[in-house]
């Protein structure tokens, strides 16, 4: 049987295209963790659907209160966009972060969360920004909050014939953000856990502090205590690693179900003892970025 390639270049051939998917079909963003599970011949297509003609989808652009991001728009693309820079700091450094050069080049943002990965980096990002997804359907276009589009098994809400167009993230201009991660990136693994933690300074201190944890369950964990890290101290620190070891604990014991991260009874062991560093990490850098932008001697940038 042959095998079809669909290569739609405005919206309406992507809609009538979009509703000859079938279970075999596939939608090809960037490819880079499609392609590998076709090598492997875990999926067979009998139809690919690909989006790299539709430039609509790759535009990064401020709409009134929100950052909108299109579904094609590549990593290096994100982590290198002056907007997303300044003020959505984390999901800058998380898409800096991810694999190779080669891969930031080509995989997408749309692709990553359509992915549903426990172990991707952006989507803990867009959870933390309270982020909402633009999704095309028979029906047109929708859009769901970030949390509700990760189901709680692990997959996503998306239909067969469904797909992201954009992701839409709520400007607050006063807020800052940094993402830090364990996982080598000599070898270019996935992340081992993650972090991104958002604050708003006011007279000199932290407010409003929000976190997610990545990479240690199905969906992204909120981060309760985040609020530790303003403080700036030993102990705070400490409690903060703590908690967050507990959680992770936690999360390994009432498991009902093997999970998707394939990871030895060693490394479950490792990620609760190794969150303490991602946690100072994070302080650290916290306190950098609060430095450099009260003016005194600090780096606080990218």
């Amino acid at each position: 049987m042959s095998t079809e390639y669909l290569q739609p270049k405005s919206w309406g051939e992507l809609k009538e295209d979009l509703q000859r998917l079938t279970e075999k079909s596939v939608i090809l963003a960037g490819g880079t963790d499609l392609m590998p599970k076709i090598r492997s011949g875990k999926k067979e297509p009998n139809l690919y659907l690909s989006l790299c003609r539709m430039e609509e989808l790759k535009a990064i652009e401020r709409q009134g209160e929100w950052l909108k991001i299109g579904a094609m728009a590549a990593h290096t693309q994100a982590s290198e966009d002056p907007f997303i820079r300044k003020y959505f700091t984390a999901l800058a450094m998380a898409c800096s972060q991810i694999g190779s050069q080669q891969i930031r080049n080509k995989g997408t943002l749309g692709g990553s969360l359509a992915n549903a990965s426990p172990a991707g980096d952006i989507m803990p990002c867009i959870f933390l920004y309270g982020g909402k997804i633009e999704i095309l359907g028979e029906n047109g276009i929708r859009s769901v909050d970030a949390e509700s589009f990760l189901l709680e098994n692990g997959c996503t809400l998306l239909g067969r014939n469904e797909l992201i167009t954009s992701i839409l993230l709520p400007l607050e201009e006063e807020r800052k953000s940094c993402f830090v991660k364990l996982g080598s990136r000599r070898e270019v693994t996935i992340a081992q856990i993650s972090l991104c933690i958002s604050w708003k300074e006011e007279d000199n201190e932290k407010k409003d502090m929000k976190g997610f944890i990545g990479a240690v369950d199905i969906r992204p964990v909120e981060f309760e205590k985040a609020y530790l890290l303003g403080e700036n101290s030993e102990e705070s620190r400490e409690e903060a690693a703590a908690w967050l070891a507990d959680k992770i604990r936690g999360i390994r014991s009432n498991r009902t179900k093997e999970s998707k991260l394939k990871i030895t009874e060693a490394e479950k062991l490792y990620k609760e003892r190794a969150v303490k560093g991602i946690v100072f990490d994070a302080a650290d850098w916290i306190e950098r970025e609060s430095t450099f932008h009260t003016g005194k001697k600090g780096e606080g940038k990218l």
